[in-house]
């Protein structure tokens, strides 16, 4: 009987020791999950991230449909240097401006002749009526 009682105190003993092991598992499991507010807290924090992400990504969006890709650029300067390739340079207009001002010396001694040619009119237009005037006077007194 003797016997017995050892072994049913084994037993307990061994039973005391798994409910301190669970006690102890059960403590840590405790102390290691979060709390419903914590829980809360957490998921409030996860909405606001998603939110920034969300909010950071139409940004980025933005951006990148605003800027030009590399090809684009590539583009933009082949054109560029196309058009620097067909402009005069200064050394190129420098006929065209002697020329220019070669013009505008002819039109200037145009415009004098014009004014001498104006006024020669002028004085043969009165010239003319008076030769008029004085065979006309001719006539009436013939």
């Amino acid at each position: 009987m003797e016997a017995l009682l050892n072994r049913i105190l084994d037993r307990l003993d061994q039973l005391q020791s798994d409910i301190n092991t669970l006690t102890s598992e059960v403590n840590d499991v405790k102390t290691k999950m979060a709390t419903k507010q914590e829980a809360a807290e957490l998921r409030s924090t996860v909405n606001e991230l998603q939110f920034t992400m969300n909010q950071l990504q139409s940004t980025v969006n933005e951006m990148e449909a605003k800027m030009a890709t590399k090809q684009e650029l590539a583009e933009l300067r082949s054109t560029v240097n196309e058009m620097e390739a067909k402009m005069a340079t200064k050394d190129d207009l420098a006929p065209i401006r002697q020329a220019v001002l070669e013009t505008n010396e002819i039109v200037k001694n145009i415009e004098v002749n014009q004014e001498r040619h104006e006024q020669i009119l002028e004085i043969l237009s009165k010239r003319s009526i008076e030769h008029e005037a004085s065979i006309s006077k001719l006539r009436r007194a013939q």
